[in-house]
């Protein structure tokens, strides 16, 4: 189970031996430096530290917990820095030496020796059996190892030391819903619920969770978008709800940033979501948003760059890379601009970029790989086993695979049979399984085995036809033996379910089979049509193309009974609304909520769950929250907007600042009746 692991601070120290009696120099000088966050600093204090004294034990022990967890990751340097510490410190440093057996723990549960960790941590916890941080810990581990009685004892410890940690309920509500006891989990997380007001993410999740077994998705959607509002990590636990229901979760993402219209926190918390759901326009959309409200938008280019990479939108992509980089020309965007020119087939392009990127971090073997597929599309063939050379050295293990594969096609484009077989079988006494994966496919192609890729290819339409990234892959490996049939109608699928890849495919080797296939030109012309409404579609809903001018929009109004009435459509639907910009929502009354739906202008899935208002006289009232898809402002089209149904049948219906949000500024002629909003 993924789970944020409670770091331990090091800063904590000084709560146990602030500036003890006998601390060395250096060890006083580490210690400041870590308090500033200056860990490379710290780190060197520590080793002349002990370079001058090699028994300082405590600068051994911060040398562990650099190595450990401020950004090196140097797992056994960590671990024999802990031993050092270990047979230096003195018995009576009892905090020291737990602090130390714990760093242990967490080098042995970050390389996933769980049984190791919780015995390092047990022994930390024996020394310091109220460290709170420890337990919690040690408690975690537990979890991982499915050890959930045992963690809840940990946990019962922390709670009972410190009633006041209520985040502790929301672990234990984890651990009993994972340990299958259902009544105790919602239990715990009504408590924590209540506790924490809301902002518990584990909470959220669980009840999330809960809702999902009794067959509520509206409600598991609501209480995951919670979760990842509260914490950006719990994004990657949405995947189940965005394969059952990915429109009623990302209904509940839009309601959630409603409540924070003008917060570029929310909108970027919005983007994460969506783009993880693969709902790249929507992330686009949000992006654009945190611009607009952040103080720095400058911050927002690279995402935004990434993303139209995403949808194959080159250009606006390359124009973001080229806006980061005039704010820094030491931006790091030259891979970014390398994969931008490889997609559009620009490989003798995109190699010195990617060369440039290496100059930035030369650890990067993905870097070769890619110099190498550029190089072998252009048919250098001696040079891509060079760059794949460097590559193999610097790759991590789970992509040796891939490399091999690469290199095997490269000899079978030179027609090399022999080196092609010795290479197959390197693949097969690999220890990654080559079953019907992305490792796999390939494979099969290269050993020309159709009997295994047809076998994949029922599997995949039986078991996960839904799966946008494995259509893919098994696309590419029928077009490496020149299917045209099953790659076009994977390719195919892979669009009609919103993948973005086929402009990519064009340029490349692969398919070069299918460049003068009919069927293959007309879906690359359906493709090239939705990308072209998808980009209007997401300019519009921005309110026009991005520009940094401003453009002017004029809605005329009437007056009644002193207040402004103003002409829109919703859904489609005529209706006048009063211009109120003391009103938070827009709002409409129960009669036209009820027509619309009877009509067709709304539909189930735009009610999005209950909200309470407060009137003009102070009343606190309940309210249903619906989503309007499309609401017509003048010139203007704004989509997704909020709005609160009154159950008042005769309350006006009400245009407030949900919709005026969208709009940069805006202004009233009383003169000429006219409301003029200067958009963003």
């Amino acid at each position: 189970m993924k789970k944020i692991i409670f770091l331990l601070a090091f800063a904590c120290s000084l709560q146990i031996v602030s500036a003890a009696k006998g601390d060395s120099y250096y060890f006083q000088r580490a210690e400041e430096a870590y308090s500033n966050n200056e860990f490379d600093e710290c780190l060197r204090f520590c080793q002349e530290g002990v370079s001058t004294n090699p028994r300082d034990g405590k600068c051994w022990a911060v040398i562990a917990e650099i190595y450990s967890k401020q950004r090196y990751g140097r797992y056994g340097e960590a671990l024999e820095a802990a031993d050092r510490a270990l047979s230096v410190l003195p018995k009576k440093e009892t905090y020291w030496r737990a602090f130390t057996h714990c760093i242990r723990g967490d080098v042995f549960y970050k390389i996933g020796d769980l049984k190791a960790s919780k015995q390092a941590y047990r022994e930390g916890v024996a020394l310091q059996p109220d460290n709170t941080k420890f337990l919690y810990s040690l408690a975690d581990v537990c979890v991982g190892l499915q050890e959930y009685d045992e963690a809840l004892g940990y946990y019962q410890r922390m709670v009972d030391i410190s009633p006041r940690m209520v985040y502790v309920y929301g672990d234990m509500a984890m651990a009993h819903y994972l340990a299958d006891n259902r009544e105790e989990a919602q239990r715990y997380a009504d408590l924590t619920n209540a506790l924490s007001s809301g902002e518990n993410c584990i909470c959220h999740q669980v009840l999330s969770r809960l809702a999902l077994d009794r067959g509520d998705q509206g409600l598991a959607c609501r209480e995951a978008a919670e979760a990842m509002f509260c914490n950006e990590s719990w994004c990657d636990e949405a995947d189940t709800l965005n394969r059952s229901c990915p429109n009623l979760l990302l209904a509940a993402i839009r309601y959630q940033v409603s409540k924070a219209p003008t917060s570029a926190e929310t909108a970027s918390t919005a983007a994460i979501c969506c783009f993880k759901m693969r709902r790249y326009y929507e992330c686009l959309y949000y992006l654009h948003r945190k611009m607009t409200f952040s103080t720095s938008p400058e911050d927002v280019y690279r995402d935004l760059a990434v993303v139209y990479d995403e949808v194959e939108a080159y250009d606006e992509a390359k124009r973001y890379c080229q806006l980061v980089q005039e704010k820094d020309s030491n931006s790091g965007v030259w891979l970014n601009l390398a994969t931008i020119a490889r997609r559009q087939g620009q490989f003798r392009e995109a190699i010195p970029l990617f060369r440039r990127a290496l100059q930035d971090d030369p650890t990067q073997g993905m870097l070769y790989y890619w110099i190498a597929r550029c190089h072998m599309e252009q048919g250098d063939y001696t040079e891509a086993h060079s760059a794949l050379d460097s590559a193999q050295v610097l790759i991590e293990e789970e992509w040796t695979v891939s490399m091999l594969q690469t290199r095997a096609w490269i000899y079978q484009l030179q027609g090399n049979e022999a080196k092609l077989a010795e290479t197959l079988r390197q693949i097969q006494r690999q220890r990654l399984p080559e079953d019907q994966t992305d490792m796999g496919y390939m494979t099969y192609a290269l050993r020309n085995d159709t009997a295994a890729l047809r076998q994949a290819y029922d599997s995949l339409m039986r078991i996960t036809p839904d799966d946008v990234d494995q259509l893919l892959t098994l696309a590419s490996s029928y077009a490496l033996i020149g299917d045209r049939e099953h790659t076009v109608a994977l390719l195919r699928r892979h669009m009609e379910l919103g993948g973005h890849s086929l402009r990519a495919l064009q340029p490349t080797r692969r398919y070069a089979f299918l460049r003068n296939d009919p069927e293959w030109q007309a879906l690359l012309r359906q493709y090239e049509t939705r990308l072209l409404e998808n980009m209007t579609a997401l300019q519009a809903r921005l309110g026009g193309p991005q520009t940094s001018e401003q453009s002017v929009t004029e809605l005329p109004f009437t007056k009644e009974g002193g207040v402004c009435r103003v002409k829109c459509t919703i859904n489609g639907l005529p209706l006048y609304f009063v211009f109120d910009t003391g009103a938070a929502d827009v709002s409409i009354s129960s009669v036209e909520a009820n027509f619309m739906l009877k009509n067709g202008y709304l539909t189930n899935a735009d009610f999005l769950g209950k909200q309470n208002y407060v009137t003009a006289t102070g009343e606190i009232h309940e309210g249903t929250i619906i989503n309007l898809r499309e609401l017509r402002v003048g010139d203007v089209v704004l989509r997704d907007i909020k709005a609160s149904v009154v159950k008042n049948q005769s309350a006006p219906l009400l245009l407030g600042q949900s919709c005026f949000q969208r709009f940069g500024t805006l202004e009233v002629d009383n003169e000429a009746q006219v409301i003029r909003f200067i958009l963003r």
